[in-house]
This record gives structure tokens, C-alpha cells and sequence, in this order.
């Protein structure tokens, strides 16, 4: 015996809904699904690190409005060159907390800006909002080990950070940091010619991660405002479709009570049926007049007047 479908099957299974077909209203909500997890996505990247990772599309250094002057940005350029290293100088501004008790809000921006520059080295300055120290953070980009370039992402790390900073400390003050940065190119270099005997690798373009988010929103916002407007329409014309036949019927019922009307005003009062007639006429015009279904009403008063 075939078991009848359910209620959730019958609803998943319907031709239409609401009139309209249904794989239109499936492209509709995999669309708004689609769009939500993009939004999602756009909504978690900050305003400062999109400010952050859009500075890096015009050179390795970023240097925010604001930021203290123990960094020379054009000197961290210079040293750079085309290496993949990126450099974020913040303003001394405390940093909002990350929410994470065993991660500093630098370390998480850090993290938040390397997942957009993925196969890159990065550095940000700022200020720790817990002690108001201003310094740097490193963090390794999750693609920085790549096909294109294979390698050991750990030994660019926290082994490579040490060394560097065991040379700094003899060479930066509390009003110039820049040569943090100096010391750490030259630990990359180091550690790079141990692990990329053939060629080093050079820093490639930022993603267009969030333009493309952007552009993708907008076709997005698009299409689904053309097929909201189409499925209005729908809607407006099944519901007109719906009301011209009743408006038609009421036409109708009209002309035909206009045509009992005649007959009232020009017969002979003293006929039989006439002031039955009139009576059960005004009845009828005022419920027409309402709204109702006067089409029974209507055919007995027009038996009565042949």
C-alpha cells in the first residue's frame, strides 16, 4: 500500500506557492540565504580592517591617521621592498576588546587583517587597552604556506619573532620602534633563504575579497529587488484576476436591477405582484449596493415581471 505523503512533503512538493512557480520561490530563498551568509561575512570584517587591508593595496605600510610618530612608515617601505610582509601603524588610540580573555585585541586584529592578506607576514601597531602599551603583533597569513610557495609556515613564527627580537632590543627606544621592523626583515631573510632554496617569494595583490563581497551584495540587492517587484506583481494581478469576475458579476446584477427598476417606476400600481415586486427590489439594490450575492434575489424578481 503507497504511504500518503505528509504535511511537510506535500508543502515541499507543491507545484506553486502563493500562485507563483516553485522553483522561482526556491531561487528567491537560496538567494537570501546566499546574501545572509555574505552579509554575515561582510558585517564580521571592521571598519578598520577594511581600512587596514585597502591601504595595503597601494604598498606594504599603512600608516592610520593619527598615528604616533614612532614608526617611520616611509623607512619600513624602503626595507620592505617586495617582500610578503605587511605592516598596519595604528594610532595610539586603545584597541576595543577582542572578548577573548587569552587573546589581546592587537593579536585579534592581527589575525582579523592576515585572513584577508592571506599569503602575507603581518605587523600591526597599537595600543593594548589593558596596559597602554603601544607595540607591534605578529601573526602568520593562513595561505602564506601556498603551492606556489610550499614552506614550513611555523618556522616564520614565533621561533623567527624571538630571534629578531633579541636583536631589536639593543637598537629601538621608546620614541622610534622602526627598527622592530628592520630586525624582522632581516630575520625573514634568513630564514627565507633556508627555506626557499629556488626563489623567495614576493608580495602578491590584496585579494578582492571585499570588493567582490560588495559587488556580489549589490547584484545581489539587484536580483532579488527584481524578483521581489516580479512577485508583487504576481501577486497584484492574481488578486485582480480574482476581482474582475465578481466586479463583472456585480456589473451585471446591476444593469439587470437597473432593467426591475424600470419595470417598478413604469407599472401599474394596481397590478397584483407590484408592490411585492418593489419591496423585494429595494431589498435586493441594498444588499447589491453592500456587496452580496443578490444573483437568487435578482432571478425572482425578474420571474415575477414577465
Amino acid at each position: 500500500m503507497r504511504r500518503k505523503p505528509g504535511p511537510v512533503e506535500r508543502l515541499l512538493w507543491r507545484e506553486k506557492y502563493f500562485g507563483v512557480p516553485r522553483w522561482i520561490v526556491g531561487g528567491v530563498l537560496v538567494g537570501v540565504i546566499g546574501c545572509v551568509v555574505l552579509l554575515r561575512d561582510q558585517a564580521m570584517t571592521s571598519d578598520q580592517v577594511r581600512a587596514v587591508v585597502e591601504g595595503f593595496r597601494h604598498g606594504s605600510v599603512y600608516v592610520e591617521p593619527g598615528a604616533p610618530p614612532l614608526v617611520n612608515g616611509d623607512r619600513v617601505r624602503q626595507v620592505i621592498g617586495d617582500r610578503p610582509i605587511v605592516v598596519a601603524v595604528l594610532s595610539d588610540k586603545p584597541l576595543p576588546s577582542s572578548g577573548e580573555r587569552l587573546v589581546s585585541p592587537r593579536q585579534e586584529l592581527c589575525r582579523d587583517i592576515a585572513n584577508l592578506v592571506p599569503t602575507n607576514l603581518v605587523i600591526v601597531y597599537g595600543t593594548e587597552p589593558r596596559n597602554g602599551y603601544y607595540g607591534p603583533s605578529f601573526c602568520v597569513g593562513p595561505k602564506f604556506n601556498n603551492e606556489d610557495n610550499p614552506v614550513d609556515a611555523s618556522n616564520f613564527d614565533f621561533v623567527m619573532i624571538a630571534k629578531a627580537e633579541s636583536a631589536w632590543k639593543y637598537r629601538t627606544t621608546m620614541t622610534d620602534l622602526t627598527g622592530q621592523v628592520e630586525e624582522y626583515v632581516l630575520a625573514y631573510d634568513a630564514q627565507a633563504a633556508k627555506d626557499y632554496p629556488d626563489s623567495v617569494p614576493r608580495r602578491g595583490a590584496v585579494p578582492d575579497k571585499l570588493a567582490t563581497g560588495e559587488i556580489v551584495l549589490s547584484l545581489g540587492g539587484i536580483v532579488a529587488a527584481c524578483l521581489a517587484v516580479f512577485f508583487l506583481l504576481h501577486l497584484a494581478a492574481q488578486a485582480l484576476g480574482r476581482r474582475t469576475p465578481r466586479n463583472r458579476r456585480q456589473l451585471e446584477m446591476g444593469a439587470r436591477l437597473s432593467k426591475i427598476g424600470e419595470w417598478v417606476m413604469s407599472a401599474d400600481p394596481q397590478q397584483a405582484n407590484q408592490s411585492d415586486v418593489a419591496r423585494q427590489y429595494v431589498l435586493a439594490l441594498q444588499e447589491h449596493e453592500s456587496g452580496a450575492n443578490v444573483e437568487r434575489q435578482v432571478g425572482e424578481l425578474e420571474r415575477l415581471i414577465r
